[in-house]
């Protein structure tokens, strides 16, 4: 079984122009972000369940929120639940 890095074991890294990125947002969801020139570069959002069914997603979509907390009623996606139902993430990056 692979092992996620710890903090001390990552170094920063500078990543070209138009990565993809996933923000974790404060006490909320994950936030999967398309660069700007997605589409020309063949960059695509697509979500899976484990057996490999895709959920649908507007195909214009250069973002989408996924859940953290569990409670939300459009899993895997974010419907703002986390705000009531008192949901608290503590990691943070650095």
């Amino acid at each position: 079984m692979s092992q996620i890095p710890s903090q001390a074991q990552t170094e920063p890294r500078t990543l070209p122009p138009g990565a993809v990125t996933v923000r974790c947002r404060i006490d909320g969801p994950l936030v999967v972000e398309l660069p700007p020139d997605a589409e020309e570069k063949g960059l695509f959002l697509r979500v899976t369940d484990h057996l490999g069914q895709e959920y649908a997603i507007p195909a214009q979509k250069k973002a989408l929120a996924l859940c953290r907390c569990g409670e939300t009623k459009t899993r895997p996606f974010c419907d703002g639940t986390h705000k009531t139902c008192g949901f608290k993430a503590d990691e943070t990056a650095g």
